[in-house]
């Protein structure tokens, strides 16, 4: 995995959208493809399960770990030409417009937040 996002929850939606599909997606070209970063079509079957499959409780933690905004997904979904009907695309357009808090690479151990780049000290 890419040195610039050190997600946990990658492997949790990996497992998920790996599941039914003939050929694998690893997580730096799941993580492209939600942030738009590539767009090749081979990978729209896992980018659409993504979206319909993954557990929202995820897709938060992705979000939370810096992996990806909600903005990118929101834009992805609309790229990848993923059913806007799913209840987790539905989901994602509502949290666009709710600031996320991010947790803090340099306090780990979870004692700390940052909200949009901010870093909360105790």
């Amino acid at each position: 995995m890419s040195d610039i996002v050190k997600s946990q929850a990658i492997w949790r939606a990996l497992t998920t959208v790996n599941a039914p599909l003939p050929f694998h997606i690893n997580d730096e070209t799941l993580l492209s493809c939600l942030n738009l970063s590539t767009t090749d079509l081979r990978w729209r079957p896992h980018v659409r399960a993504f979206f319909r499959e993954v557990g929202v409780e995820v897709i938060m933690d992705m979000v939370v770990e810096g992996a990806t905004t909600f903005d990118n997904l929101s834009k992805a979904i609309s790229v990848w030409s993923v059913e806007e009907d799913y209840e987790n695309a539905r989901w994602i357009r509502e949290m666009v417009a709710v600031p996320v808090a991010r947790s803090d690479a340099l306090d780990a151990a979870g004692a700390g937040f940052g909200h949009r780049g901010r870093h909360r000290r105790a």
